[in-house]
């Protein structure tokens, strides 16, 4: 089960040191006991931009302090791969490893790159072999029992759904071979396994347990974070929200960066009508516009099924179903659902209240 964690800042913009403090912590403090970690959130939740930020040096300095120093951790977009073969991952690894090392400039590290010369070429010139050569590299840089790596795969559903078992046995090998100096931080929309159809869990469990213990999700901004995503979509567009609308905005989104996002372009495009005058007109123009109910649907499409009919049933009846209780504990992690002043549930946002009433029963 996930533990969770909240707010976000906006996706777009490098974050200040204190980002997502707790979050940002624990996912450092258990990378560097040595756990793999995973992190899961909807739709425009800010995964990449967590990962961006746990990347930062300055962000590990922060957070580790004197263990920042020989702790590298190096961002894998998966979404840059060249294909789904087997070797497609292994050269978007050696890629992004040997980028970061020809940008580093920790003296812990000089002589290991020297020792790497060559391992992105023979990657590249011999495919049948890549993965060898791969772990031979790894095996000159960890060979320094001080040195301490994180790879951290951005958008990994897709691999994770179509790649052979074969790379994820061969990615558990390479953390066997280096256990505690090595692991993994992946982000998905989905909690692993379920992105396999569920006869072929068997075949990749030695790799997806690696995240049992260390399984994060990631909820919607809180107010005052979500404040400031907004204060910096009207710098950038040169559009400034009076106060109230402000807080109507934060108010209807729920604290969603992609909600906030799509809200703000809806009255920056209408700058020249008057503003609304209260939340519910706010509410309606929203609900009405094409781009919101669009981002609504990416949210919807990263849930389970049982997670889907559940939010329904509390959409059009207002209470969840007697079976639900599981349900529900997942969908407060992801910040979706939570406990109301009264003591109901209730959304995250109006608006995907709204989206999820008339959702179609797929």
């Amino acid at each position: 089960m996930f533990n969770r964690y909240g707010p976000s800042r906006d996706p777009q913009r490098k974050q200040t040191l204190d980002f997502r403090y707790q979050l940002t912590h624990d996912v450092l403090q258990a990378l560097h006991r040595g756990e793999c970690v995973a992190v899961v959130g909807v739709g425009s939740s800010g995964k990449s931009r967590l990962l961006l930020h746990v990347t930062r040096p300055e962000t590990v300095e922060y957070h580790l302090g004197d263990g920042a120093y020989n702790h590298f951790f190096v961002l894998v977009p998966c979404n840059a791969w060249m294909g789904d073969e087997l070797w497609a991952a292994y050269e978007g690894i050696t890629r992004n490893l040997t980028e970061y090392l020809e940008n580093t400039n920790n003296p812990g590290l000089q002589a290991v790159r020297r020792d790497l010369d060559g391992m992105y070429e023979a990657v590249t010139r011999e495919k049948d072999l890549a993965l060898k050569h791969l772990m031979t590299g790894l095996g000159y840089l960890l060979g320094n029992a001080r040195l301490k790596l994180t790879l951290c795969f951005d958008e990994f559903d897709y691999v994770f759904e179509k790649f052979e078992p074969a790379l994820f046995r061969n990615l558990r090998a390479i953390r066997n071979q280096h256990k505690y100096q090595l692991t993994y931080l992946v982000a998905t929309r989905r909690q692993m396994p379920y992105q396999r159809p569920r006869e072929t869990w068997p075949d990749v469990e030695e790799f997806f347990e690696l995240f049992s213990d260390h399984t994060y999700a990631i909820g919607p901004l809180d107010d005052k974070d979500a404040g400031e995503m907004l204060l910096d979509l009207e710098r950038r567009y040169e559009y400034a929200l009076n106060k109230n609308v402000r807080a109507m905005v934060v108010s209807v989104t729920g604290g969603h960066p992609g909600l906030i996002g799509v809200a703000f372009r809806h009255l920056e495009g209408a700058r020249q009508s008057q503003a609304p005058a209260h939340e519910g007109q706010l509410l309606r123009a929203l609900a009405a516009e094409p781009a919101m109910g669009s981002e609504c649907r990416k949210i919807w499409e990263t849930l389970l099924p049982e997670e889907q009919a559940a939010l329904r049933r509390l959409a059009v009846h207002g209470r969840p179903g007697r079976d639900d209780g599981d349900t529900l504990v997942a969908l407060k992690a992801k910040g979706l659902i939570h406990d109301s002043a009264r003591g109901a549930l209730a959304f995250f946002s109006p608006i995907f209240q709204e989206f999820a009433r008339h959702a179609p029963d797929e």
